[in-house]
């Protein structure tokens, strides 16, 4: 559908420039600017492709040539991606798709399953990331050249903070990552872990192979291919029925993405503050939402951010821990105590 609508704007968009675009206004602010060079972003890439090998093939992490397959992937479902992302504000990540090659090209090996995810799977996310940054400062009417480097010392810096940041945590937090700290245990890792686990040391063949008690999810393919398909073939046949634009199968899905990380409440807060947010603020407070929806949303945000920083280093870094109360988890932490329940579904209690 979208090749055929949408494939020759792509192609004239992918080899215009910024002074092609003569009726769009910011386009021709932004002309009075020179434009990055592509060399700059293929020295950078080649660069980084270099140091991956490198890294891959001393630190014997996976075979280096697996990063073609790695970076193939991610170019390909970049479009996609890119498309869904544009229209819905949502990303689809490529973590089970990489996994699933990874587990099939490198069986056995849990971390060359990880490493390969990583540059299939965060090279796509991050391509994205970097795209959305270059829209927002087209809009914000900052010189492209300027983006472009301040996007590399951010990422630069990232790296360093991050890496810092996970050093001090791992050696100053006792118990981290673990279920004797139920402040701190590190969900995503956890989930990122089991996953080297399934795709990798046990593998998709054996884990979803024929005469698996999992095969049968393999379906789920298949189902997410068609399922687009109807949705759109029914706007197309019921164009007057207005609701069947709202449905969007692969935003429903990829949102169950997270499920296996995310707390027992995550969903419900989310569905809550967005359904007071965009549809009854939108429909009756309309100038209000328009206005102050997408800060609001920010500021939502970047107080989250901030308050985990301040409870942290005022609080738990001086041994100071919060009332245990249903609010806050409970005493298993998550607010769902049959999660940590055994196989007989009996709860252990302290």
């Amino acid at each position: 559908y979208y090749q055929k609508s949408k494939g020759k704007t792509i192609v004239k968009q992918f080899r215009s420039s910024l002074k092609d675009n003569i009726g769009d206004v910011h386009a021709n602010l932004m002309s009075r600017y020179p434009e990055a060079p592509e060399w700059w972003y293929t020295t950078l890439f080649i660069l980084a492709f270099i140091l991956a090998a490198i890294v891959c093939y001393y630190g014997e992490l996976m075979p280096w040539h697996y990063l073609f397959v790695a970076v193939s992937i991610a170019f390909i479902f970049l479009l996609p991606t890119g498309i869904v992302q544009a229209v819905t504000n949502q990303s689809i990540g490529l973590n089970v798709i990489t996994e699933f090659v990874a587990g099939i090209v490198i069986p056995g090996d849990p971390l060359a399953n990880v490493t390969f995810k990583t540059y299939g799977y965060i090279t796509q996310y991050q391509a994205l990331l970097l795209i959305s940054d270059l829209k927002l400062g087209h809009y914000m009417k900052i010189p492209p050249r300027a983006m472009f480097i301040t996007q590399l010392i951010g990422t630069i810096i990232a790296g360093i903070v991050n890496f810092l940041t996970a050093n001090y945590l791992m050696n100053n937090i006792p118990h981290i990552c673990t279920r004797e700290n139920p402040r701190w245990t590190c969900p995503n890792a956890n989930t990122f872990f089991s996953a080297s686990i399934i795709w990798g040391a046990i593998g998709p063949i054996k884990m979803f192979g024929k005469g698996s008690i999992y095969s049968h999810l393999l379906y789920g393919f298949l189902i997410g291919a068609i399922l687009p398909i109807i949705t759109w073939s029914l706007t197309k046949k019921y164009p007057n029925i207005k609701w069947l634009r709202h449905i969007h199968f692969p935003i429903m899905l990829s949102a169950t993405a997270i499920m296996p990380p995310a707390p027992p409440g995550n969903y419900p807060s989310w569905l809550l503050v967005g359904f007071i947010f965009n549809f009854i603020l939108a429909r009756y407070a309309h100038t209000w939402w328009k206005r102050y929806a997408y800060v609001f949303s920010a500021a939502m945000d970047s107080g989250v951010a901030v308050g985990v920083i301040i409870i942290f280093f005022i609080l738990q870094n001086n041994k100071i821990e919060f009332p245990t109360w249903w609010g806050t988890g409970g005493y298993s932490g998550d607010g769902c105590p049959l999660s940590h329940a055994n196989y007989y579904g009996i709860i252990p209690r302290e």
